[in-house]
């Protein structure tokens, strides 16, 4: 799993959307094989086959490229994630599905390439905002998941006098703590198992309290 394995599918100031995917997948090979710091706008446009000013009139410099790479990538891990929410399967399995569909793909970063960590952090430095957002649509399809999962009778909130987005973000913060302390990529979707198996059998039996 890794960044290169997205598919782009940005318009940029009306180029056309292949040229565009071009770039984007060529300085996704470059941020893995040289890191941020390392990867020039030169590098770029020499592994898309362009003159560096071509490159310069569809993005103004490497962070927006990089930006531009991580917006897809979160997009299409929310799209996958919806996905697995509006499948039929069962709700625990929805919950895996999901959480493997939003995490996976970007986790494999940190895990799989040298540069990962460097990467992971000039994410948070320059697209903050783009996590934030995908991380509030998530819960809130988490969130109507639930909710549909508690008006089907397949999990029982009010038992615990629960709350469908406290649910969600509860989930979520502990996700976050299982994928700093697991080792790779195994290691977390095996956690995830775990809590999400437990977190389906709570909601689904849930005592008064």
């Amino acid at each position: 799993m890794s960044i290169m394995n997205i598919q782009p599918n940005s318009q940029c100031d009306g180029q056309s959307p292949d040229k565009s995917d071009r770039i984007l997948k060529a300085a996704s090979e470059c941020f893995m094989r040289y890191g941020f710091k390392r990867t020039s706008m030169n590098d770029i446009a020499e592994s898309v086959g362009i003159s560096r000013g071509a490159l310069y009139l569809l993005f103004q410099n490497k962070e927006e490229i990089f930006r531009t790479v991580l917006e897809n990538l979160h997009g299409q891990a929310i799209l996958r994630a919806e996905a697995a929410l509006q499948s039929e399967i069962k709700f625990g399995e929805r919950l895996m599905a999901a959480f493997e569909g939003k995490d996976l793909e970007i986790l494999g970063l940190v895990y799989d390439s040298p540069h990962g960590i460097e990467l992971m952090e000039m994410s948070s430095a320059i697209s903050a905002d783009i996590f934030q957002t995908a991380q509030q649509r998530f819960v809130e399809l988490l969130t109507e998941a639930i909710c549909q999962a508690d008006a089907r009778g397949e999990i029982k909130l009010s038992q615990g006098n629960l709350q469908p987005k406290q649910c969600a973000n509860l989930l979520l913060f502990c996700t976050y703590g299982l994928r700093k302390s697991s080792a790779n990529i195994a290691e977390y979707r095996q956690q995830l198992r775990h809590l999400i198996s437990i977190f389906d059998l709570a909601l689904t039996s849930a005592p008064k309290m």
